[in-house]
């Protein structure tokens, strides 16, 4: 015979009750916990997007409330530029002085040795302090600090319109690290534009007049020996070598200015970008032609040359000096002797 205890597995009504209540207890668990979840996750990208909009907010504020340095401090800061490379400036009198704030655009020379001499040159002679926009980079590498410190901004669209909502001069220089970092390659003041028109739709969207300016001088104290690639968005790090001899003047060109009022704002039109680009670039290409034809021509071009004349300069003064001396030593005697007959 089998024998064995059996169970009583019916369901009773107390069972039923306890299944129900944990069922509910764990439904309420599962959607409170899913939702503070989910306002968790909500608040913290909030918090992080409401950080990073303090940050941008603190960025704006710095940047509109820069204040330029000294026009002695500017001086001080390029002093080490005068022993070497002399200015020579043309067309500042195209530049208005009615307090209108202009974008200027110009070509980048090899190395960029050219921008502090720009900015000093427009500091200096026109009380013109431009903020200068500069490529990300620039700002990851030591010299960011520097670059701040000298009005430079990360050269961003809510940047640049806070800049011109708040009425600043602008710098920018649509080639940008691929002409600072020029290829071996490449023709010596080549423009390396390709297609950009973000600088044009900014002076469209804001109104700003744009000043064409070019330079001419830098490029040609090196001669290129080769490049490093740096595999970052196909720039090279150029190596050039120079000798004394070739150390010269360098030239700044102001054009007229290209207004842009007439297109009353429209800056998503491509035709309108297109058109002001294209009147920029015409206009810097022709001032670097003007420049190199009056650098062709400059006898003073090169800086042996610029001391070879003082030296000639200086001799040719101490002669004078000299024979000025002579003749005011003879006129006295002649003078003493006219006396001397008199007295006879």
């Amino acid at each position: 015979t089998y024998s064995g205890i059996q169970y009583n597995v019916s369901p009773s009504p107390e069972n039923n009750q306890g299944m129900l209540i944990r069922a509910i207890v764990a439904a309420y668990t599962f959607v409170i916990t899913s939702l503070f979840v989910k306002l968790s996750n909500q608040t913290i990208k909030l918090s992080v997007d409401r950080i990073l909009e303090m940050e941008r907010e603190a960025a704006r504020h710095d940047i509109v409330h820069f204040q330029p340095p000294s026009k002695s401090i500017m001086k001080a800061a390029v002093a080490p530029y005068k022993p070497f490379l002399a200015i020579e400036s043309t067309g500042m009198e195209r530049i208005p002085d009615n307090g209108t704030p202009h974008l200027f655009v110009s070509n980048h020379s090899l190395y960029g040795l050219e921008m502090p001499l720009l900015l000093n040159q427009l500091y200096q002679t026109k009380g013109i302090f431009p903020r200068g926009l500069a490529d990300h980079f620039h700002f990851a590498t030591p010299n960011g600090p520097v670059l701040r410190a000298f009005g430079a901004v990360d050269g961003t669209r809510d940047n640049v319109d806070s800049l011109m909502k708040a009425g600043y001069d602008v710098l920018v220089y649509p080639g940008g690290g691929h002409e600072v970092l020029k290829h071996s390659s490449v023709p010596r003041y080549e423009l390396l534009w390709k297609q950009r028109v973000g600088f044009a739709r900014c002076a469209i969207k804001h109104g700003y007049p744009i000043l064409p300016c070019a330079c001419v001088g830098t490029e040609d104290m090196f001669d290129s020996v080769g490049d490093i690639p740096t595999g970052y968005r196909g720039y090279v790090i150029p190596i050039s070598i120079t000798t004394p001899c070739r150390v010269q003047k360098v030239y700044f060109w102001f054009g007229d200015p290209i207004p842009t009022k007439q297109y009353n704002g429209d800056f998503t039109n491509d035709d309108f970008a297109r058109e002001v680009r294209d009147k920029t670039k015409a206009a810097i290409e022709a001032g670097i032609s003007e420049l190199q034809e009056k650098q062709r021509v400059d006898p003073e071009r090169y800086i042996v040359d610029q001391y070879a004349s003082k030296i000639r300069n200086l001799f040719s003064s101490t002669s004078k000096e000299e024979s000025k001396s002579k003749a005011n030593e003879a006129e006295a005697n002649a003078e003493d002797e006219g006396e001397k007959v008199k007295a006879t």
